[in-house]
């Protein structure tokens, strides 16, 4: 009982240092980024065009010598799947990596490479866990202290024949772990007065009026993406990857940002910290410059991407969204229509399209909006489905 009990508080402490690691990248990411981009030096031409350089540079560096970094959650999982393990000691390599990236303003999001390796942290958690479990019996006290709290040593891997626990009671435990990760991260961004990663829009007054529009915005929403997609699709057959080498790729990802940065600074980085600069600009700018900036967004995260820029895609994907969203409610302004509800079902239309899990783009875009809106929320989903379903039972009929 004592040695569960132990364990299970290890598991607790542990999941506690992973949250911590997380915030301090988070605040890394934040203070670089200001640092770089919001001095008082920072404003200068050839300043951004020496720091992109460089920064390329040393990206090229680091890619070149540790290989093919960060790794996002989607490379994690299905390595894990394959392999029922792996190798976490490149954690802090990939978040540096990343930490370098998202510095240098590239378009893309920090959830993929902290999620990747809060992943990896996370095996190395029960990889620590089960060996103080497995042998618990044969070390003193002593050693229990020294098997505790050292990094890279006393490690047992998962097999299956020697698993510890199955079933509903590792599910709770995992859940258990998980919660507990989310709360101290939670409790050091409010400890430390951080801004919510989430900006509300303003207060909606929808009515009867609005639902008229409610097929027609949903599709223009929907098409902008699409066409988007299919354009992306076009020039990925030309395989311009397979010709390029990788320094070639990292001088073009770093010219992206240094274009952004000349003509539309406000594109550069995730968005994460900037949505505030989003809802002025979908105030203040014409419908044009606003569908002009949504595909320079985009233009910026996909190239990004492909030059190996690495990183996420929740945050950017989410800002072009809701700016062709105020772009729509720009377009229809004459009709005195509710301009949250506008670009509600405008941009979440867009992001369920453009996003792989459409749940997470129905949970993560409402949040933006005020809660009598998310219904509309749940209707643009269910209508998207609707259309999603029908488009998939006709291509293979």
């Amino acid at each position: 009982m004592v040695k569960k009990f132990v364990v299970l508080l290890y598991g607790i402490f542990l999941s506690s240092i992973i949250a911590g690691i997380s915030y301090l990248f988070i605040m890394a990411e934040k203070t670089s980024s200001h640092w770089l981009w919001h001095s008082d030096f920072s404003h200068s031409t050839l300043y951004q065009a020496v720091l992109i350089l460089v920064g390329s540079i040393a990206l090229y560096a680091l890619k070149r010598n540790w290989g093919s970094l960060p790794f996002t959650s989607h490379q994690v999982l299905h390595v894990l799947q394959e392999k029922g393990t792996l190798k976490y000691g490149q954690a802090w390599k990939s978040l540096l990596v990343a930490l370098l990236i998202l510095s240098l303003g590239a378009g893309v999001g920090p959830e993929a490479p902290l999620l990747g390796a809060v992943i990896a942290y996370s095996i190395w958690q029960a990889d620590k866990m089960r060996y103080l479990y497995v042998h618990w019996e044969e070390l003193s006290a002593g050693k229990r202290f020294v098997v505790l709290f050292h990094p890279r040593r006393y490690l047992q891997s998962y097999q299956v024949d020697q698993a510890v626990l199955e079933g509903q009671k590792k599910k709770l435990l995992i859940s258990l772990y998980a919660f507990n990760g989310l709360f101290v991260f939670w409790l050091l961004m409010r400890l430390s007065d951080q801004p919510s990663f989430v900006t509300t829009i303003g207060k909606s007054a929808w009515g009867l009026e609005e639902l008229l529009y409610f097929l027609p915005l949903l599709a223009s929403g929907f098409l902008f993406a699409l066409v988007y997609q299919q354009v992306k699709k076009g020039v990925g057959r030309l395989k311009l990857g397979d010709k390029l080498s990788l320094p070639i790729k990292i001088v073009i990802g770093g010219l992206s940002i240094f274009i952004t940065s000349q003509v539309a600074p406000d594109l550069l980085f995730s968005g994460q910290h900037s949505m505030h600069t989003l809802f002025d600009m979908g105030l203040e700018a014409s419908a044009i410059v606003l569908s002009l900036l949504a595909i320079g967004k985009l233009l910026l995260l996909d190239l990004n991407l492909w030059a190996g820029w690495t990183g996420g895609d929740i945050f950017p994907l989410t800002f072009a969204s809701l700016l062709q969203g105020f772009a729509m409610a720009k377009l229809l302004e004459t009709q005195g229509l509710d301009t949250p509800f506008v670009v509600l079902v405008v941009g979440l239309a867009m992001a369920m399209q453009l996003m792989e899990n459409r749940i997470l783009a129905l949970i993560f875009v409402s949040l933006f909006f005020p809660v009598n809106l998310w219904p509309i929320s749940l209707l643009v989903f269910v209508v998207y489905e609707g259309m999603a379903r029908f488009h998939k039972k006709n291509q293979q009929s």
